[in-house]
C-alpha cells in the first residue's frame, strides 16, 4: 500500500507543469463567504506544488502552504509567491489561533476528515472558515473516452477515494456549521504533450498503469480522434464547499 503522503513524489514535476489552476470567481466567492479581505492569514493545506497557494497569495492574502511531500514542496518553493512548510492535515505545525481561513484544494479526500477538522479548529482564530474545492472532470465526448481508457488500463482508478464521499463526511462532521456550496466552470486546452503530461500527473496513472507504453499509445490515438487545431479541451466543474468550524 502506497503512503498517500508519497503518492505524488514520482509525478511532482508533471503535476507542477500540467495541473490546472482554479477560476478567479472561486476566490471571489471564498472571500465573500468567509467575509475576509487581504491581508488575512490563510493556511493552504495539502498545497502540493502550490497551484492554489499562489492563486490565493496573488490576491494579497498572507498564505502559508503546507504539504507532507518534499518533492512537491520543492516545486512550490521554487515558484515562490508564499511561505511553505512541511506538515500534514492533522499536524500542520502552525500555532493555535494563527490563521483566519483554511483552504484545501484537490486534497481533502486524502485526509482523515474528523482529525483534520480538529486540527483546523485549533489553528483557526475563533469559529473560522474552511474552504475545500476540487477540479472535477466535466462530461464531454473526449472526457468520456478518457474516463473509459483510465478504467480499462489503471488498476487504481476505481479504488481511490473520490471527492463526493469526502464532501458528505465534511457536511456530517460534528461542529460544522453554515455550510455553503458553489460550482464554477474551468478548463484546460492541451496539446499532445500536454495531454500526456496531464495524464501522468495523476497518481493512479503513475502507480496503476501496468504498461505505460501501451497507455501512451492509446492516449495518443484518443488525442487524434478528438483534437481540433492541435489541442483538446479538458473541461472541469470546480466544486467548492465553505463551512464555519465551531
Amino acid at each position: 500500500m502506497i503512503d498517500s503522503r508519497e503518492r505524488f513524489s514520482a509525478a511532482a514535476d508533471l503535476y507542477h507543469r500540467y495541473r490546472p489552476s482554479y477560476p478567479d470567481a472561486l476566490v471571489d466567492w471564498i472571500e465573500r463567504t468567509a467575509g475576509l479581505l487581504p491581508p488575512a492569514r490563510v493556511a493552504d493545506v495539502g498545497c502540493g506544488t502550490g497551484v492554489s497557494t499562489r492563486l490565493i497569495a496573488a490576491r494579497g492574502f498572507d498564505v502559508t502552504g503546507i504539504d507532507p511531500n518534499e518533492a512537491m514542496l520543492a516545486h512550490a518553493r521554487a515558484a515562490g509567491g508564499a511561505r511553505y512548510r512541511r506538515g500534514t492535515a492533522t499536524e500542520t505545525g502552525l500555532g493555535d489561533r494563527s490563521v483566519d481561513l483554511v483552504t484545501v484544494a484537490q486534497a481533502f479526500h486524502w485526509f482523515d476528515v474528523p482529525a483534520a477538522l480538529a486540527e483546523f479548529r485549533r489553528i483557526l482564530a475563533g469559529p473560522g472558515w474552511c474552504a475545500a474545492f476540487w477540479n472535477l472532470r466535466a462530461a464531454a465526448p473526449f472526457m468520456d473516452d478518457y474516463d473509459r481508457l483510465l478504467r480499462a488500463q489503471s488498476s487504481q482508478y476505481e479504488v481511490l477515494l473520490k471527492p463526493e464521499p469526502t464532501r458528505q463526511a465534511i457536511l456530517r462532521a460534528e461542529g460544522v456549521a453554515e455550510a455553503r456550496e458553489a460550482e464554477f466552470a474551468n478548463r484546460q486546452l492541451l496539446d499532445r504533450e500536454g495531454l500526456l503530461g496531464r495524464a501522468h500527473s495523476s497518481s493512479y496513472v503513475v502507480h496503476g498503469v501496468a504498461d505505460p507504453k501501451a497507455f501512451d499509445h492509446a492516449l495518443g490515438e484518443l488525442f487524434e480522434r478528438h483534437q481540433s487545431a492541435g489541442t483538446v479541451e479538458f473541461p472541469y466543474r470546480t466544486i467548492a464547499l465553505c463551512c464555519r468550524l465551531r
